[in-house]
């Protein structure tokens, strides 16, 4: 694809973008929002195009995710409603982490989904708690000025468009080479998963059954091992059902994928920090629903001080006596 193209359309989608974030009349804003998304459908396209197709079997689920991704992404930045701009990022990040799953990336939508729907969005929360919330949400005149108009809309678009062009031509543009993983770092990964089968010793018992009917026991090889790793390809030494000691190459299909050995780095390496997060997210969520249940509370004294009634919250004992006793 030439890098001109793809500067081009980047430049297309980004004056769109800027014209919805803006304020304006309806239909610049409905005319802007079409004409991006006919630029994402165009960009889309000429991907798929340039690269062959996708690399798996699930082109429909892609097309899906990556369509609302990029609907939740655009509703977050032009929303005026806080908490649906909030809804709306946690949209995004369920799609991009669907996509990162087709790419059997499980790591990365595990870390999404922590990161960015657990401790971001509730430091999200609390800013939403402690902001100036409307009486009424339908009425956007009765909104906050920095929830009405949309802070530096021009610099948001100016980084997003030089995003969007560095990283198109870096992965399509013409004279660039093929992003490979390095065959080191590959084969090291391999082996590494082949060892984290010893971890479960079911199932290392499991593949060595399938290869080895009736194998007396697994013999361990100098340091430690039972698995001995070489060209991709995994061996176990034996004593089969007849006494002799032997090696045996494994099934491919025996080795963990990518979501055994997340899950095992989380539980075996880092069990702490894993139960730390988990406690630190909950209790943020508990001050959250505090802080909004406060500020409902403060809300509902209001009213009932207009009518002259007691109110739900006691700051000191002056609270405990009623506008008609003060009287």
């Amino acid at each position: 694809m030439a890098p001109l193209l793809l500067y081009t359309i980047a430049l297309v989608g980004s004056i769109a973008l800027y014209f919805v974030l803006r304020p304006g009349t309806f239909r610049v804003r409905t005319a802007a929002g079409l004409l991006g998304l006919g630029t994402v459908i165009y960009f889309g396209a000429m991907v798929a195009r340039e690269a062959g197709g996708l690399a798996n079997d699930s082109p429909v689920l892609y097309g899906l995710f990556g369509v609302i991704a990029i609907y939740g992404a655009v509703q977050m930045v032009v929303n005026r409603r806080p908490v649906m701009a909030a809804l709306h990022f946690v949209l995004v990040v369920i799609a991009s982490a669907a996509m990162f799953l087709l790419m059997q990336a499980e790591f990365m939508a595990f870390a999404l989904v922590i990161v960015y729907a657990g401790a971001i969005l509730i430091t999200y929360m609390f800013v939403l708690m402690l902001a100036d919330q409307a009486q009424n949400e339908n009425d956007v005149r009765a909104m906050a000025e920095y929830d009405r108009t949309p802070r530096e809309p021009v610099t948001a678009v100016i980084v997003g468009f030089i995003m969007l062009a560095v990283l198109s031509d870096a992965l399509y543009g013409k004279g660039h080479a093929a992003l490979k993983a390095p065959e080191t770092a590959t084969a090291e990964a391999d082996a590494r998963a082949w060892r984290a089968l010893e971890v479960f010793g079911p199932s290392l018992e499991k593949a060595v059954a399938a290869v080895a009917p009736g194998y007396r026991r697994i013999v361990v090889i100098e340091g430690g091992d039972a698995v001995r790793v070489e060209n991709d390809k995994a061996f176990v030494t034996v004593i089969d059902a007849e006494g002799v000691r032997r090696e045996v190459q494994l099934d491919p299909a025996a080795r963990p994928g990518n979501t055994t050995e997340v899950g095992l780095a989380l539980v075996a390496d880092f069990p702490a920090s894993l139960e730390l997060a988990g406690v630190i997210l909950t209790m943020a969520m508990f001050g959250a629903v505090v802080l909004a249940r406060r500020q409902i509370e403060l809300g509902e004294d209001q009213r009932r001080e207009v009518m002259g009634m007691r109110r739900l919250t006691v700051d000191d004992h002056e609270d405990l006596i009623s506008p008609g006793d003060r009287a």
